[in-house]
């Protein structure tokens, strides 16, 4: 029987109740004189145990994708000189219009690889960490520093990059205040930036083309399977493989490699990058190498401006990066003339600059065939 006339028996068959079939025809084939789906195409009328049909599978099965990729696709690899392939030429034979039609029109994604020295991004560089002693303090009206409408705050503010000696911003009479503000001093943990110019990479080793065509849940006979429609291996070129693409950038595990007499899977991993490799850059960070930095300062106010001990109005101590303090004198009715400041834990954590390197996409192929 020649193909059309197995076409036009199935298209007959699938017209009758699903009764008068007798259960001749089930999940995984129609007959012996039949291939299995998917190789190179399943012409078999799909059958489940409850008597509902699929349809008919036109394309190649494939295990169906982890989570986190997309659905399978055809890609195409090649050196970067030769001319890339156009989707739109990808064309088969449709089993049920029974035309030439595109398989896989759509052009999903373009990659190329990197050659060994590439350095397409900028390189990475982490700042000195260093303790700062507070740099802003003010007198406060509020005994509990509560910033009410009615609260009024007078700067008191150091000078700039003060390191603590006595200092005399001025003098706030007592009835004008009822505490001293101070804010934390600026955390001075390490801080990422890059240098230098990001030198541009040499020509690609290879690049590649991923084309999109339909995909169908339900035209396979296997659970865990899905139809890549007319995209079965008579109607693809040498040179494309099948492939399920990553949807997040980053290092990801393709299925482990099929055991004997078990369907191929997506097993062997490819690592591509974007085309635009400067806008898929990792951000630059700092990661700490050795104990965490902490710097905390001990503050006192008082009532003259040569930081007498005699006219001590009270300490406080506060922690960069943390939350402010309020340091309520010790006795109403002194005023505010100086402040002083040592510090009491001065510790500088010590980090390494990371980041600056092009995402990589994991790519899963099937296996190619052997030979």
């Amino acid at each position: 029987m020649t193909w059309n006339g197995r076409w036009w028996l199935l298209r007959a068959l699938i017209s009758l109740p699903l009764g008068g079939l007798g259960g001749a025809l089930v999940a995984g084939g129609c007959g012996s004189a039949e291939p299995p789906c998917g190789e190179p195409w399943n012409p078999c009328l799909i059958t489940n145990e409850d008597g509902t049909s699929n349809g008919v599978c036109a394309g190649k099965c494939v295990i169906q994708p982890m989570d986190g990729f997309y659905d399978p696709r055809l890609l195409w690899i090649g050196d970067a000189d030769d001319p890339e392939p156009a989707c739109e030429d990808l064309t088969g034979f449709d089993l049920q219009s029974r035309t030439t039609e595109q398989i896989a029109p759509r052009r999903s994604f373009r990659f190329r690889t990197l050659l060994p020295g590439d350095e397409p991004c900028s390189k990475c560089k982490c700042s000195v960490p260093s303790c700062s002693m507070p740099e802003i303090v003010a007198a406060h009206s509020h005994a509990s520093c509560e910033n009410t409408p009615a609260a009024t705050l007078r700067p008191f503010n150091p000078p700039r990059n003060w390191q603590g000696e006595c200092t005399s911003p001025g003098t706030v009479p007592a009835e004008e205040f009822s505490a001293i503000w101070i804010a934390p001093g600026p955390d001075g943990s390490c801080t990422p930036s890059t240098v230098g110019e990001p030198s541009p990479p040499k020509s690609p080793a290879k690049i590649a083309v991923a084309c999109s065509g339909l995909v169908m849940n339900t035209w396979c006979p296997e659970n865990g399977e899905v139809c890549m429609v007319n995209q079965q291996e008579t109607n693809v070129p040498p040179g494309w493989r099948y492939c399920m693409i990553s949807r997040y950038e980053g290092p990801r595990e393709c299925y482990p490699p099929a055991g004997p007499g078990e369907r191929p899977r997506f097993s062997d991993k490819l690592t591509f990058y974007d085309q635009d490799l400067e806008r898929s850059c990792t951000p630059c960070v700092c990661v700490p190498t050795r104990t965490p930095r902490e710097c905390v300062a001990r503050v006192s106010a008082y009532s003259d401006s040569a930081c007498s001990e005699g006219a001590l109005l009270g300490t406080t101590t506060v922690t960069a990066g943390e939350v402010d303090r309020c340091l309520r004198p010790e006795e109403d009715g002194a005023a505010l003339g100086s402040i002083r400041a040592e510090w009491e834990v001065n510790e500088l954590g010590l980090c390494e600059p990371a980041g600056g390197e092009p995402y990589p996409t994991t790519v899963c192929c099937l296996p190619e065939p052997a030979g």
